[in-house]
């Protein structure tokens, strides 16, 4: 019989305390269970419907938990076909899966921002006052001062991009910046451990202020552009596990 062809594993998984950080929970669930049962590369796991009621929670834990799995190579999602193990999981730690699914946020982190950040700072060019500009270049100045002093400046980078989200004047936009702000802060702390990041980080945002303040659009959605798209190769060099 061929693996695509094997019955689905019926696991018998216990509902996740909802104290715990749920997808990394059900991750560990997943990769515990199929080492319980001894399940060989190639099973069929149980369905996205069948893990949501076996464990209590929702479709979006669901696909985040696996979607990390497969990251790690523990498991293969086939389009149309579902999700399967791939790989031996006796060696598979719990930092490493925190890792993978970290990295998988990021990734999903990264490309909502690329569309919506560029249009963010075009649209700050635009339409910014004199009160934004005044705000932008306060934030810049805490920035500057953290890094002279030798401290940790992420939530002055963070509270840059929420600033200019306000300054392009659409609160959807800026709603949206304002949801992932834990996230940047988050990921951010680990990007200043990067020799160079920090220095680099602010000459960036000085280069965007730039742009607005001087009301150039397309040159600043050309900064934004090329900001993230750097940022994202900072985030390759980061270590896969912690």
């Amino acid at each position: 019989m061929s693996p695509s062809s094997r019955s689905p594993a019926a696991l018998s998984l216990t509902r996740v305390p909802p104290r715990r950080k749920l997808v990394e929970t059900v991750a560990e669930q997943v990769v515990g269970e199929i080492r319980r049962r001894g399940l060989a590369p190639g099973t069929r796991m149980p369905s996205e419907r069948e893990l949501m009621a076996a464990l209590g929670v929702g479709r979006s834990t669901v696909r985040e938990a696996l979607n990390g799995l497969a990251m790690l190579g523990a498991i293969e999602i086939r389009h149309g076909q579902g999700a399967f193990v791939a790989k031996e999981t006796d060696r598979v730690s719990a930092p490493e899966i925190t890792a993978a699914l970290a990295k998988g946020v990021t990734r999903d982190l990264l490309e909502a921002r690329r569309p919506v950040e560029t249009e963010i700072a075009r649209l700050a060019a635009a339409r910014r006052t004199a009160a934004d500009l005044r705000e932008i270049e306060a934030v810049l100045e805490r920035h500057e001062k953290a890094l002279r002093a030798g401290r940790p400046a992420v939530r002055h980078s963070v509270r840059f991009h929420v600033v200019l989200a306000q300054a392009a004047h659409n609160e959807v936009l800026a709603g949206f910046v304002a949801s992932f702000a834990k996230l940047l802060a988050e990921r951010g702390s680990r990007l200043e451990e990067l020799p160079g990041y920090r220095e680099w980080e602010l000459a960036e945002h000085r280069g965007l202020y730039e742009a607005v303040r001087d009301g150039n659009s397309g040159l600043a959605g050309k900064r934004m552009h090329a900001h993230l798209a750097e940022v994202e190769a900072y985030h390759s060099r980061l270590p896969t596990a912690r």
